[in-house]
């Protein structure tokens, strides 16, 4: 590295965030990496984020900013003494969280809460969304892009298909059986593509925004394509399934219309599965998923499924590179959250390349 500072996106408090000089990261401990941030991305939780809209990452601040992002991929510039899997110079991707497969957490599946980790630019580890980022538990956190991939393959894997694959497993998809997505931002267009290249469902796909809906059907991704503003979703899901509803529904919405959607959509003994974050609380109508046997399945993705994942990349089986809709240098990252943020442009995914001095 030939640099001592650099730049980077950093939360402040509710509504604050911007770019800044801050020193380069360094080595810290033996088990650690340095990278160099050939690309990233803008998540809708660090949107989020940034509003205020995740208060236990807005109360761990305790007035020290924090670098924002998780999705990326880099070249490694440095490791600590103990790095035995990983050397200068390789092209890698990471878990969207540091990993120790030590603490509790790990050890019954959920690395999402690892004791020593947590999600790159949220409690404890600063983020992506910069120049270079410090890789704790390298070893452990970093995958190696295999040869004859690109970044572009693979920059989704770690958060928006893992998540997609949370919330497909979950929903217990049989091949032939219709599955419901709703909300195919970057995550649903995600899950669509698990349900119906990988699991051979049939996909009705369901959003507000209709460049959304556009790209699923131009993908082959989704089947259907019903509009929330001006589609009767229920009704179109009921006549499309011989009056049953749908075998399962995926929600990456969040929100109490969504989840309204979900429960009237789905079948008898369906199963309704989310992976959104809830940002406000919604009501819950308990007697309509007692009467229809629903089950409800919802939580924070486990990271698993990356490696059958990055078989099926390298395969073409599945593919995610259209998701990638905008790209831009970290200098314009703000414009990328108001664009992104405010679902823009027939937005999906905004990509970040490297700053141009």
């Amino acid at each position: 590295m030939d640099q001592n500072t650099m730049k980077a996106l950093r939360y402040y408090a509710p509504g604050k965030y911007g770019l800044d000089d801050v020193p380069v990261p360094q080595i810290i401990n033996p088990t650690d990496a340095i990278a160099r941030v050939t690309l990233s991305t803008l998540c809708t939780s660090d949107v989020h984020m940034v509003h205020g809209h995740i208060p236990s990452v807005t109360e761990s601040l305790k007035g020290n900013p924090r670098i924002v992002g998780h999705e990326f991929c880099a070249e490694i510039v440095a490791v600590g003494e103990e790095v035995k899997n990983f050397k200068v110079g390789e092209r890698v991707h990471a878990k969207p969280g540091v990993e120790c497969h030590e603490c509790m957490m790990c050890k019954l599946g959920m690395p999402t809460f690892c004791a020593q980790g947590g999600v790159f630019g949220t409690s404890l580890h600063d983020g992506c969304q910069a120049e270079y980022i410090r890789i704790p538990l390298a070893d452990d956190t970093l995958i190696k892009i295999p040869e004859g991939l690109g970044e572009e393959d693979v920059l989704l894997l770690g958060d928006m298909m893992a998540t997609a694959w949370f919330g497909v497993k979950n929903a217990e998809l049989n091949p032939g059986q219709t599955v419901a997505v709703i909300g195919v931002g970057p995550v649903g267009q995600c899950a669509c593509i698990l349900a119906s290249q990988v699991f051979g469902a049939r996909v009705i796909a369901i959003d507000a925004i209709a460049s959304r809906l556009d790209a699923a059907l131009q993908a082959g991704v989704a089947e259907i394509g019903l509009n929330v503003t001006t589609d009767d979703v229920a009704g179109k899901i009921a006549a499309a399934t011989g009056g049953l509803g749908a075998d399962a529904t995926i929600d990456t919405a969040g929100t109490q219309e969504s989840m309204n959607t979900a429960f009237a959509a789905t079948r008898v003994n369906g199963i309704v599965s989310t992976v959104s974050l809830f940002s406000q609380a919604i009501s819950v109508p308990m007697q309509l998923i007692v009467f229809k046997n629903l089950t409800i399945k919802m939580g924070i993705q486990k990271c698993d499924g990356l490696d059958e994942m990055m078989e099926l990349i390298k395969t073409g089986k599945i593919d995610t590179k259209y998701l990638l809709t905008h790209r831009a240098p970290l200098n314009d990252i703000m414009k990328g959250y108001e664009v992104f943020g405010n679902h823009q442009d027939g937005c999906i995914k905004w990509v970040v390349t490297p700053y141009e001095r």
